[in-house]
């Protein structure tokens, strides 16, 4: 059973994965992810009469995002890793938005961030990557990738994502850490206070 956990952006997205359909929950513009996101993966939990021990796969997206959301959503994969002793399956926030669509050379994912920056991503048509990094989009060259599909801060298809990401071995728990692209403006100092907020929130 697979728990996949998103909290890279205003929207809350959380699934539990069930012979290959998808039971969610989302939660448009809520930007308080602390406060709802361990309580709704409860209640996926309750509603599906299954309990944490039951996770096979955990997934999270670990950026790039927002700074505060990707600790967060990261801090819960890890105590689920840690409590279950299961690896964790990192996904990038830019290349899960590109995976629905097919048929195309290159793919370019962009999430855009303040003062014409945004977070690019660049990938063929296996989806592969070729660029992952902030940057100004006026050093964008468009012109060297020809019949590419371009997606702005388009929506993750949480199954497509699953499917690409499900053979992926993961990582240690310990070694999970959110990927920003680049360096916080200020470096958050929450983290040990979450865990321990969080590890008090989950229902084992």
């Amino acid at each position: 059973m697979p728990l996949f956990i998103d909290t890279s952006s205003f929207c809350l997205n959380l699934a539990i994965i069930l012979e290959n359909k998808v039971y969610k929950k989302t939660i448009k513009e809520v930007n308080e992810h602390s406060k709802f996101a361990v309580d709704e993966i409860n209640k996926l939990f309750l509603k599906l009469n299954k309990k944490p021990k039951d996770i096979e796969k955990i997934m999270v997206v670990n950026g790039p995002g927002s700074f505060t959301g990707l600790r967060i959503g990261v801090t819960i994969a890890k105590v689920f890793g840690w409590s279950l002793n299961k690896n964790v399956i990192p996904v990038s926030s830019l290349k899960s938005k590109i995976l629905k669509y097919k048929r195309h050379k290159y793919y370019i994912s962009i999430i855009n961030a303040k003062n014409n920056n945004a977070y690019v991503g660049i990938y063929d048509k296996d989806y592969n990557t070729i660029i992952e990094k902030f940057m100004n989009l006026d050093e964008l060259e468009l012109s060297n990738y020809k019949n590419s599909k371009i997606v702005k801060d388009g929506n993750i298809d949480i199954l497509r994502t699953y499917d690409y990401y499900k053979l992926e071995k993961g990582i240690n728990a310990h070694k999970l850490v959110p990927n920003y692209l680049k360096k916080p403006q200020a470096e958050l100092q929450m983290e040990g206070l979450w865990l321990e907020n969080i590890k008090n929130q989950i229902i084992m």
